[in-house]
């Protein structure tokens, strides 16, 4: 019987009330969710132990999250010290392009994976696009289209079951995840999504290798949202072959925004085909660079 593993995590933030200071910080709330197999996550998480030690040498229990390199921009930016109370002052002495590199290998072996499939939900947080909803009622938006997306592709392989593990998240979100899941479970008719086991899972170790997968697609999916250069980059090349599509199309299918709308599917539409727009640009650009111009 053929045994997957999703890994769900989330980039930025979602309130129902959002002040225009909120939302500059967080245009959008973001959700990955990357499916493989049980035996590809086996041989998989031996080559990202492999990768971390090899090119950044550090110990395996050093988590290296996407947020972590932009923390360290900012004070590489100020020209200040890294607090020694940050998760990520361990990596202060590394580059920030060998960060950048680190993910973007990690995201390559994905990329050539077999099994590897991504779903990327996305919300607006601009009031004109997305009206005050609850949070809870937002997260279960983000998660019904995550587990129907791999409950669909549980169904074309005979026999399989799926397991769900969601990133440890703040206790108020937690709870609210915990909340939306259980009413997900508990409408319609039963089971629901007979291909995913019925419980819920959170990555209490953080610095597992399925938890720093879905923060990676998670990150990068919302930089290249932003039109980041580095994450459109990555989304290019590394996470866009790996994201369910029926056909060649992505949005509504592994692509979606929350809640629907085909008013926002448009805007989400456009923001892709600038991501597209020029295949010949590099967008490979250099942070360390960045940092020495001021660019």
């Amino acid at each position: 019987m053929p045994i997957f593993f999703a890994f769900s995590d989330e980039s930025g933030k979602y309130k129902k009330e959002r002040t225009d200071k909120f939302i500059s910080k967080n245009p959008f709330y973001c959700r990955s969710a990357v499916l493989l197999e049980a035996e590809d996550w086996i041989s998989l998480q031996e080559k990202f132990h492999s990768l971390k030690k090899d090119l950044l040498d550090v110990d395996y229990q050093q988590e290296v999250k996407w947020s972590y390199i932009w923390s360290l921009f900012k004070h590489f930016q100020k020209k200040e010290g890294v607090p020694q109370n940050k998760p990520y002052f361990s990596l202060r002495q590394h580059s920030l392009d060998s960060l950048v590199e680190f993910i973007r290998r990690v995201l390559q072996l994905l990329n050539e994976c077999p099994s590897c499939r991504v779903a990327l939900t996305l919300t607006f947080n601009e009031r004109d696009k997305t009206e005050p909803l609850e949070t809870k009622r937002v997260l279960k938006l983000h998660m019904s289209r995550i587990l129907e997306t791999i409950e669909g592709e549980m169904r074309k392989t005979p026999g399989s079951v799926g397991v769900l593990f969601l990133n440890r998240e703040e206790p108020a979100i937690e709870r609210r995840l915990k909340e939306a899941i259980s009413e997900i479970h508990k409408e319609g008719p039963q089971p629901q999504y007979p291909h995913i086991k019925d419980s819920l899972d959170f990555e209490y170790f953080s610095q597992s290798f399925g938890s720093q997968l879905a923060d990676y697609y998670a990150g990068v999916f919302n930089g290249c949202c932003r039109l980041y250069a580095q994450s459109i980059d990555l989304f290019r090349h590394q996470v866009w072959p790996k994201v369910f599509k029926k056909g060649d199309e992505a949005l509504g299918c592994g692509i979606v925004e929350i809640p629907e709308s085909q008013k926002n599917r448009e805007i989400l539409k456009g923001i892709l085909e600038k991501v597209f727009a020029s295949e010949e640009k590099d967008y490979k650009i250099s942070l360390d660079a960045k940092l020495r111009t001021g660019k």
